[in-house]
């Protein structure tokens, strides 16, 4: 019986070892994500120039001190300045395949480089409101009042909560994005890894919120978005999205207050609705802040 209890007993404690050393490691990946530019699916991996469009790298200051080095793109006689911010894991390229047309249409265009890239972490909406804060300052300060904002994927869920919180943000793009960071995570940690709910995820979750110090259950767009009305924002998401489910989009949608639409490709990558139809796609971004930021 002793030789049992003691199998038992060690059995439970390498157990409980495995499950505290697989928290770290699904934290760890949340937090310190590969960051690369993926031709196939950022397309433009070698800056504006690549697209004939002058630019300036600019330094933008966190209030927690990190120089965020970002794309200024400049055009004369601007109607307005969009601020791009891209994806978990993504750079300041991101915005790249919209860039040209947004710029032709009369945008300046400041491409947000966020804290992951720059000696920060990535936390999935959380920190990453004080580099759209520093960003809407460095706007506003150089005497650019009129904004727009247009997010991709985890910068699509950050520019929701800037939106609700930053009432001079005057129109927003949101692709790709989740309504709940924790509901996102959750979904792709059974779908990608067979991994349920109990009992690594609220493990997990304390990892992450101790070692990043701040609260993931707290990043939900999806509870910030109705008063953002009645400011116009629009959608985009692929109907066979791979890693944020298309219900996120939904969700978000009927959250939301008027003026809003919703455009929906039955494409089947995440955040690659340029990719599928860039002519549309462009269309309809340049189309929206034609109409509601000029």
């Amino acid at each position: 019986m002793k030789r049992i209890q003691k199998y038992l007993f060690s059995a439970l404690m390498i157990s409980i070892i495995l499950l505290f050393i697989a928290s770290y490691y699904f934290s760890s990946l949340v937090l310190y994500p590969t960051v690369k530019c993926n031709l196939e699916h950022h397309v433009y991996c070698n800056g504006p120039s690549e697209l004939g469009l002058e630019f300036q790298e600019v330094e933008i200051k966190t209030e927690d001190k990190l120089n965020l080095v970002s794309y200024w793109i400049p055009t004369k006689n601007a109607k307005a300045t969009i601020l791009l911010v891209h994806g978990h894991g993504g750079q300041r390229n991101e915005g790249l395949r919209f860039a040209k047309s947004l710029h032709n249409a009369g945008y300046n265009l400041l491409l947000l480089s966020l804290r992951r890239n720059h000696g920060g972490f990535a936390s999935m909406g959380f920190h990453e409101q004080k580099d759209v804060e520093a960003a809407l300052s460095f706007l506003k300060t150089n005497g650019y009042n009129k904004i727009g904002i247009f997010g991709f994927s985890m910068g699509s869920a950050t520019s929701i909560i800037a939106m609700a919180d930053h009432p001079e943000i005057q129109a927003g793009i949101f692709s790709s994005g989740y309504g709940s960071a924790i509901d996102v995570l959750v979904e792709s940690a059974n779908r990608d890894f067979g991994i349920p709910y109990y009992p690594l995820i609220p493990l997990v979750k304390l990892a992450l919120n101790f070692r990043g110090d701040m609260d993931i259950d707290s990043v939900r767009p999806i509870d910030k978005i109705a008063s953002i009305s009645p400011r116009p924002i629009i959608i985009f998401h692929c109907t066979k999205d791979d890693y944020v489910d298309y219900h996120h989009a939904l969700d978000l949608f009927a959250k939301a207050g008027e003026p809003k639409s919703l455009w929906s490709p039955e494409c089947n990558r995440h955040e690659r609705l340029w990719n599928f139809a860039p002519k549309v796609a462009e269309s309809r971004a340049v189309g929206f802040f034609q109409k509601y930021l000029r």
